[in-house]
């Protein structure tokens, strides 16, 4: 089989991603403006808290009377360009040895943008454990999930049908859809920010599991015979 897998909250929890860049946004913002890193640092997390993401970095500015144009775009460039301080969790590097044991070929595919996304695949270390790493960025705008461009560039690569390939992601908004109009198995992890969303009608995923450790005998029974009809 064809196993691939999203990044983001399926292989390592994104939040640690957020962190890493707060920490390179409040440290750029103590040099640019002389103000206090540690109280910066809890100004972007109070934000993320109260509002969500989208907002940090004008919450931070205007906490300091300091927002400008350039400032926000100079601490926007600090956030998407800096060397993410991320490690794989130890479950996810497991599992993904399991996967490649059990004679699956394993690839990544990840959207959002190329340069951030390719920052957290070295980050992680994890480009030798894939066949071939899809930042869906450097496809153009259609290829992002739910569209199926890199999916189909894979199932070529392989020289398989669409019936060998699994996907394992946690957002029911757009990593199923496309794979299961395509003629693929999915299966949803239940982790990070997605956990708790219903996913809309035809949205979801084959199969949903609790955590990443689940996915190498869920990835077995969908590839036995009896499982492919779903």
């Amino acid at each position: 089989m064809i196993v691939a897998l999203d990044l983001d909250d399926t292989l390592y929890p994104e939040i640690t991603y957020v962190e890493s860049g707060f920490r390179a946004v409040a440290r750029a913002a103590a040099v640019e403006l002389g103000v206090d890193e540690e109280e910066s640092l809890n100004v972007l997390r109070a934000s993320l808290a109260a509002h969500g993401r989208g907002r940090q970095l004008d919450d931070l500015l205007e906490h300091w009377q300091a927002h400008t144009r350039g400032r926000l775009r100079r601490l926007l460039a600090v956030y998407r360009g800096h060397r993410p301080e991320l490690k794989l969790p130890g479950a996810s590097r497991s599992v993904l040895a399991r996967l490649c044991a059990d004679g699956h070929s394993l690839y990544l595919v990840t959207d959002g943008n190329a340069r951030v996304q390719a920052a957290k695949v070295d980050a992680l270390g994890v480009r030798p454990l894939f066949r071939h790493c899809y930042l869906t960025g450097r496809y153009g705008a259609a290829a992002a999930k739910p569209g199926t461009k890199v999916f189909e560039l894979m199932l070529a690569r392989e020289r398989a049908a669409a019936r060998d390939l699994v996907y394992v992601g946690d957002d029911p908004s757009k990593d199923f859809v496309g794979v299961r109009a395509l003629g693929g198995a999915t299966i949803r992890v239940l982790t990070g920010r997605c956990a708790a969303v219903r996913a809309a009608e035809g949205y979801d995923a084959d199969v949903a599991v609790a955590s990443l450790a689940a996915v190498p005998e869920t990835v077995a029974a969908l590839a036995s015979p009896g499982q492919t009809e779903r």
